[in-house]
């Protein structure tokens, strides 16, 4: 049911369509102009009104305000509407009808345009939604802690956010118009960006650390995303960038790298040259006090040398994991693992478990770490026999292998470090393949649990499956 407001000359004309117009709809009969669904004026009143109609159809446009014009045959009262190709938008009179008026033919003009008019209003109040959905997707890029930028599909930028302007020194006013060439620093050949290029042309996304160069001339390293914009049928409408700078961060692996490097050297140097005065001195001296102090020393100076090994060996591992990106069935990983260890130490007992009957694929960077702890299992063992007892239970998207053995336990402080998942100054662990470990498990999304009792240890792996 609508509001109609009858703007018409004479209490009698308004009070009888009145009570026609109430069959379906409400009659708003007041002089005073009102804002309603739709209006019905006749001729005479039509000049009363018109600057009152004509300045709420714009107001409200969009939304279409029909206007229904009554002529009567004969009037002495002629109006002039202008021609429906040369108005201005919106009409100001969108239907004419004569009177008297025939009832079926006033309904159905009514529900046309009243049809058309709720058509509208739906059309708007999409548009607000959309609008509301791209302001908020704006302010989410505007705000946004990467720099951003859009170009045409002949890469010429037409947006970049506030990010874009504090990375490169570029503002958005330098920018837009102009290629990303601005920010090209030479360090990349022309193949690498013909490449790039033919990735995206192909409606891909293309990923990649690249060396740009700022405003200033100064050079810093981004992680780059740069991805199709394509409308519903696949056209490419445009490409969208995302930069991370990642300067500071390939600095310190640079550091960490030849600072590794370097202690590497000076330990695995001068560990050799303790080492072997240490044992020079053992054929010096006959006092068993002075031999046990070097023997002592020996013995940690080993340790440092194992420890640096190991730490070596976990970060080539480590390495080589985390750029490994397929997928090991599970039983065939444990199945494999064993049977290297088995001839290596031959002395120990392997037991394999397993309740799944069907295929567990996992992410191959967890094989390292299980190699890792099963193997911890019969390396640490002080038993005279030493044995491992790996059982594998799937569950609906994980799958738990747990590892048990009959050695002397994983201390309570190397265990605590790692199910923190952090070191403090007052309590750290020394085991770097617990945290080599523990790393691969935690990358994939995985949990890791450690029960150490009298009758060794126990450790539960929870990975994904596939």
């Amino acid at each position: 049911m609508a509001d109609i407001q009858l703007l018409l000359a004479g209490d009698g004309n308004r009070e009888a369509l009145a009570s026609i117009v109430a069959e379906h709809h409400t009659p708003i009969t007041d002089d005073e102009f009102r804002e309603v669904d739709l209006h019905i004026v006749d001729e005479p009143s039509f000049p009363r009104y018109r600057e009152s109609i004509e300045e709420y159809k714009h107001r409200a446009d969009p939304v279409f305000c029909p206007v229904i014009l009554v002529r009567r045959e004969g009037s002495s009262v002629r109006i002039d509407l202008p021609d429906i190709d040369a108005a201005e938008q919106p009409l100001v009179v969108d239907d004419i009808m004569t009177a008297p008026l025939d009832t079926q033919a006033l309904f159905r003009t009514i529900a046309n345009l009243l049809a058309r008019r709720s058509h509208t209003e739906d059309l708007v109040e999409d548009l607000r939604e959309q609008n509301s959905e791209l302001r908020r997707f704006r302010n989410a890029v505007e705000h946004a802690g990467h720099a951003i930028l859009i170009t045409n599909t002949y890469g010429v930028i037409e947006y970049v956010n506030p990010a874009f302007e504090e990375l490169t020194g570029f503002s958005a006013e330098e920018a837009i118009g102009r290629t990303p060439r601005i920010l090209k620093s030479g360090e990349q050949s022309e193949q690498f960006y013909e490449r790039l290029w033919d990735t995206i042309c192909r409606g891909e996304v293309w990923t990649s650390e690249i060396v740009n160069e700022r405003k200033s001339g100064e050079r810093f390293i981004i992680n780059q995303t740069i991805a199709p914009i394509q409308d519903a049928d696949g056209t490419i409408q445009g490409f969208v960038g995302m930069q991370d700078e990642i300067t500071g961060r390939r600095l310190r692996e640079q550091q960490l790298t030849v600072f590794h490097r370097i202690l590497r050297h000076n330990l695995r140097n001068n560990g050799t040259t303790i080492s072997g005065r240490a044992d020079i001195l053992s054929e010096l001296v006959d006092d068993d006090a002075a031999l046990d102090h070097l023997e002592t020393i020996k013995a940690n100076v080993q340790s440092l040398l194992d420890i640096s090994e190991k730490a070596h060996h976990v970060q080539e591992l480590l390495a080589d994991s985390l750029t490994d990106d397929v997928e090991r069935d599970l039983e065939a990983v444990l199945s494999d693992i064993t049977d290297g260890l088995a001839a290596a130490y031959p002395d120990a007992e392997f037991v394999v478990e397993s309740d799944s009957v069907s295929s567990s694929a996992i992410d191959a960077k967890v094989v390292p770490a299980l190699q890792e702890l099963i193997e911890n299992g019969i390396k640490h063992s002080d038993a005279s026999a030493p044995r491992v007892t790996i059982r594998m239970e799937r569950h609906d998207t994980t799958a738990t292998v747990t590892i048990s053995d009959n050695g002397p336990g994983v201390p309570d402080q190397e265990r605590r470090v790692i199910e923190a998942a952090e070191e403090k100054p007052l309590e750290h662990g020394s085991g770097l393949g617990l945290w080599f470990a523990y790393w691969l498990i935690s990358y994939v999304g995985g949990d890791i649990d450690i029960q150490t009792d009298s009758d060794g240890t126990s450790v539960s792996v929870t990975v994904p499956v596939r």
